[in-house]
Order: C-alpha cells, then sequence, then structure tokens
C-alpha cells in the first residue's frame, strides 16, 4: 500500500476531514488532496506532525509494503508506548516483588497475573535450576505481545535477589528483562537486545567477580 492510501485511510478511520487534518498542520486543504492523490508527497517535518497525529511511525507511514501497512493500524489502535508502560508496571508487580502470584495454571508451574484497566499481563514459568516460561500481554482480551525465556543458574554463587533487583530496573525503552548494565557489590548484570519491540531475542547474564553464574535466552513480540 502506498503513502497516499495509507494516509486517507488513517484520516478517514479517525473521522478527519482533509480541512480539519490540514488545520491541525496549518496547511491549506489542497495540499492533504494532492497528498492523498500521489501528486506530491510531505516533508520532513509534515510526516513528522502526521507521525503524531496517528501515532504510528514515520516508517510504516512511508514504507510500501504488507507488513508494515497491518503493522502501521494496528499500532494505531494499540499504540506500542502505551503497551511497554504497562509492561514496565507489571513486571514491577509480579514476579520482582513476589505480587500478584495466583493458582499454578499447570503441575509445578508459578503463575503471576497483573490487570490495569483492558490491560492484562500474566507471567508463567516452569522449573528452578533450569526454568522455561513466557510473559503475555492483552488488551481488551485481545493478545498483543508475548515473549518466552528459557534460563539457567550455573553457580553456587548465583543470587536471586540480585537478579530481582537488576530486573526491577527495566526500562520503558527496554522494556524485556533488565537494563543493558547493573553491577552492585561483586555481582554485574548484563542485557544484550537485537531487534526491537515488535520483534526481538536477547540474552542476560549475571557475572559473580568476572565468573558467568546466570544466563537466561528470550524472544518475543508483538502478535498484534
Amino acid at each position: 500500500m502506498e503513502f497516499k492510501e495509507k494516509l486517507q485511510l488513517l484520516r478517514t478511520n479517525m473521522k478527519l476531514s482533509q480541512e480539519e487534518l490540514a488545520n491541525r498542520l496549518d496547511i491549506s486543504r489542497q495540499s492533504i488532496t494532492k497528498w492523498e492523490n500521489g501528486q506530491s508527497f510531505p516533508d520532513i517535518q509534515n510526516l513528522i506532525q502526521l507521525s503524531e497525529i496517528f501515532k504510528v511511525s514515520i516508517d510504516r507511514l512511508v514504507k510500501e509494503n504488507d507488513i508494515c501497512t497491518i503493522s502501521l493500524f494496528c499500532e494505531q489502535k494499540y499504540p506500542m508506548q502505551d503497551i511497554r508502560i504497562f509492561l514496565v508496571r507489571a513486571k514491577n508487580n509480579t514476579y520482582i516483588t513476589g505480587e500478584n502470584e495466583i493458582m499454578p495454571s499447570q503441575p509445578g508451574s508459578h503463575d503471576f497475573r497483573y490487570e490495569d484497566g483492558d490491560y492484562l499481563y500474566m507471567d508463567t514459568y516452569l522449573g528452578g535450576q533450569k526454568f522455561i516460561g513466557g510473559e503475555r500481554v492483552w488488551i481488551r482480551n485481545h493478545a498483543v505481545w508475548a515473549m518466552n525465556y528459557y534460563g539457567e543458574s550455573l553457580d553456587e554463587n548465583f543470587d536471586i535477589i540480585f537478579l530481582k533487583e537488576a530486573l526491577s530496573h527495566v526500562s520503558v525503552s527496554m522494556p524485556f528483562r533488565g537494563p543493558e548494565l547493573y553491577q552492585k557489590g561483586d555481582y554485574m548484570y548484563q542485557c544484550q537486545v537485537q531487534g526491537d519491540f515488535e520483534c526481538f531475542s536477547g540474552e542476560e547474564r549475571i557475572y559473580c567477580r568476572q565468573k558467568k553464574v546466570y544466563a537466561c535466552m528470550f524472544h518475543g513480540g508483538t502478535i498484534l
């Protein structure tokens, strides 16, 4: 789908007339008409404003492929930033703090559930020294994001309290596990991620006096 078609669909989906959109951009209605007819193309400043109005990235506005078009409308319906913010809040109110643990959904599983308005987060894992699990986010009962993980403690010096402390520093900009780097005393936590929020993979590690004592691999993304 071309930019001109995306613009028209986004505008009509927000129930904006060409004149109303033009007023928001402080340009003429004729400019909007030309964009939607493919006779001209907005400059970078107007693209930035369109991105803010429709709450989608510039990349999705201008790229001409079906995947970006699907993601564009999903992102408009479920803003990625809102999901990121909720995810950080949910993580800090479940496994990290030990709050909101619920009855096991599977034999031997550990389950956490956190809700806030239309948003629901669940984290389920199995195991101990070696563990496997997954985190999920729903909005109004629609699955929007998921992550699977597998890890193990590698040495008796592994400290679960330090791991949870590191995970408590999860950020909206990197809402997967913990921060890129966190250190305290003899311990150092590292987290490396490839990709972005919509499709990623990564690994977190803990070192005690430079010896690796813990490792966990994870991957996931949006499922809109």
